[in-house]
């Protein structure tokens, strides 16, 4: 049954209002004609107060998200820009990383970039620059539920190297909060192939703002740098932009749910709104938090993913680059919701505050 402005409707009940539904709860297919987005396929996916942009053209990832009309991601500066721009020369990620609510890294290399066994990878990989083939959109009742679906898949290989497919479908519902992604990399070649995934969620301003929380069942917190060893205490606490500050980095280690259930969140208590991703800790052991109150650069990532952000050549060394034997595949399990008030978001504090309390 879905929840509309604050009204639980029937089926039956809300065809009495609407004809089409289409008034309330849309798919909407479009292509992008101007400057570097030219020729981007997307989607807008309007779920009655929530609303999100996949991008078709790039990885099926998530570009703007809002709920009730509140913006709930980052957008980087250069903005957003055609795979044709994808240059894995190192240091040119910055001038096409767009940020955007979700930039999946991978699959052959997440972090620096590296060389591992003579092959060059670029920072954060290639994924998020493939587009997608198979693309399926569902809309309709299923039950007192409609349900609306994304599907596709992408696929990284290269002659006599690997074949790794991404096959990956978004899920919502009308009067949902919550989006669900589902990916399985299956490996179609004929060798064992290392894999790699970052799950790069991008929180920015009104959402991300001085005073907002973040909140993490936190068992162990790594700093990835001497800055950020310098200013652990402060992982939690957001400040207002800042004129050249230094990204912060982190790796989170976080206490889990008896099913491996985990969750990471960002809080403004001013809005009175919460976002939060849920991820499982056997699919995705590492949380990286990002941190950069950089006036201009003002973002908070928040991003599960597989290893840490060395590179895959340092997982290679270390023993724990994970692979995945020929025809195998590997699941992976997320949701990003929206905590609206402050009932929820203190039942959500007091879950993790349990979660942590479990893991003592």
């Amino acid at each position: 049954m879905a929840k509309l402005y604050g009204r639980e409707m029937s089926k039956q009940e809300l065809l009495k209002k609407v004809g089409n539904m289409a008034q309330v709860a849309s798919i909407t297919p479009y292509e992008m004609s101007e400057g570097r987005a030219r020729g981007i396929k997307a989607f807008d996916v309007s779920a009655g107060e929530m609303s999100f942009t996949v991008l078709e053209s790039k990885c099926l990832d998530l570009l703007n998200m809002k709920y009730k009309g509140i913006n709930l991601g980052f957008l980087s500066k250069p903005g957003l820009a055609a795979p044709e721009y994808f240059n894995p020369i190192a240091g040119e990620f910055l001038r096409y990383f767009q940020g955007g609510m979700l930039y999946t890294c991978g699959l052959s290399n997440i972090g620096v970039p590296c060389v591992d066994e003579g092959e060059d990878h670029s920072l954060h990989g290639r994924i998020a620059h493939t587009p997608a083939e198979k693309v399926s959109v569902f809309s309709a009742w299923d039950g007192e539920d409609y349900v609306m679906k994304i599907s596709g898949e992408m696929r990284e290989a290269a002659h006599f190297k690997e074949n790794l497919v991404l096959k990956r479908e978004i899920e919502t519902k009308l009067g949902a909060k919550y989006v669900r992604i589902r990916d399985v990399v299956v490996n179609e070649g004929q060798e064992e192939q290392p894999v790699m995934l970052l799950y790069h969620f991008n929180f920015g301003y009104p959402l991300l703002d001085e005073g907002t929380r973040i909140i993490v069942p936190q068992n162990k917190i790594l700093p990835r740098t001497e800055i950020a060893k310098e200013n652990i205490t402060e992982f939690e606490k957001i400040s207002g932009p800042i004129d050249q500050f230094k990204e912060h980095v982190f790796y989170i280690e976080s206490a889990s749910n008896e099913k491996g259930d985990t969750y990471a969140a960002l809080i403004n208590d001013q809005l009175g709104l919460g976002v939060y991703v849920k991820y499982n800790l056997s699919e995705l052991p590492i949380l990286v938090e990002w941190k950069s109150m950089a006036s201009g650069d003002y973002a908070l990532g928040l991003e599960p993913g597989t290893h840490y952000l060395e590179g895959r050549d340092e997982e290679r060394k270390k023993g724990t680059l994970k692979t995945l034997a020929p025809f195998g595949q590997l699941t992976f399990n997320l949701e990003i919701g929206v905590l609206d008030g402050k009932n929820e978001i203190d039942m959500f504090v007091r879950k993790l505050e349990k979660l942590r309390n479990l893991n003592k």
